[in-house]
């Protein structure tokens, strides 16, 4: 278990040659340097993944991923590029219709102005069923639109709700969480995560050594760093070999289908050994 104040401390110092905390190499830059280690390492690894869980209400077709009333927390990155969103359709019987996959794939707004000309306008009546068969993003200022088409319709007494992964940004750690370990929200751990911890501390150092206008040491400390991450990129890796498949299949048909669906292409499915 490694603890924050043992990595702006101890850890730092090691790598620094120097318990200096109050003249350059601060508290306040050594705690900053590794809040930014964290913060890189999620971003280059997907590591800290969250799902936004959202009760969809019926004839709306965008939420706001970085609007706090969809996510409290606000931690928001982007979009998890290893999960995709899923729509689960609760019908007024309970039965459970889920849509994901190649069932729900990404286009953007360039590919729905081309195949599906009106489409930001929905003509579904709220009394009418409609699942949606695309998502996209649509970003626009400070909001970054998660948006799915055709525009969900729950129908009658039935619910839609959709879950979206995304990376999120670690918590910022403080000097007053010090007894605190990395990539912890909501008091659970991510333990599987312990490895990896040093990473941050690499960091850190190439930053804080700028200070010292040392960039070779600054350099040793990022390539440091990025062997971390290329560790974790390595082992998060599914094991075994590839098979040539057909990137869609040709035994189900989709209702509405178009002329991009009937592309015929090939994809590699890795074989666990």
């Amino acid at each position: 278990m490694t603890q924050f104040s043992s990595l702006w401390n101890r850890l730092l110092t090691q790598e620094l040659g120097t318990d200096d905390s109050t003249q350059l190499f601060t508290d306040a830059r050594r705690q900053a340097g590794i809040n930014d280690g964290l913060f890189e390492f999620a971003d280059l690894t997907e590591c800290f993944v969250r799902v936004s869980s959202v009760l969809w209400p019926g004839g709306t077709a965008e939420v706001d991923l970085n609007s706090t009333v969809l996510v409290s927390s606000g931690d928001v990155l982007r979009l998890a590029s290893k999960q995709s969103p899923m729509v689960r359709y609760t019908d007024a019987s309970s039965q459970v219709t889920v849509i994901a996959g190649n069932d729900l794939r990404q286009v953007d707004v360039a590919w729905l102005n081309r195949y599906e000309p009106g489409w930001q306008v929905s003509t579904v009546a709220s009394s009418v069923k409609q699942l949606p068969q695309r998502f996209y993003l649509r970003p626009d200022g400070g909001s970054m639109y998660f948006g799915l088409w055709p525009t969900p319709s729950t129908g009658s007494s039935a619910t839609i709700n959709v879950s979206i992964p995304y990376v999120a940004r670690p918590p910022v750690l403080a000097s007053t969480d010090g007894s605190v370990e990395p990539y912890t929200y909501g008091g659970q751990c991510r333990t599987d995560l312990r490895l990896y911890h040093r990473a941050a501390v690499h960091y850190a150092a190439h930053q804080l050594e700028k200070l010292r206008r040392d960039e070779q040491a600054s350099d040793r400390q990022l390539q440091k760093f990025l062997t971390y991450v290329t560790r974790y990129t390595q082992s998060a890796r599914q094991k075994g070999g590839t098979a040539l498949t057909f990137a869609r299949s040709y035994f189900r048909r989709h209702v509405g289908a178009t002329d991009e669906d009937n592309i015929v292409g090939f994809q590699q499915v890795r074989t666990p050994l």
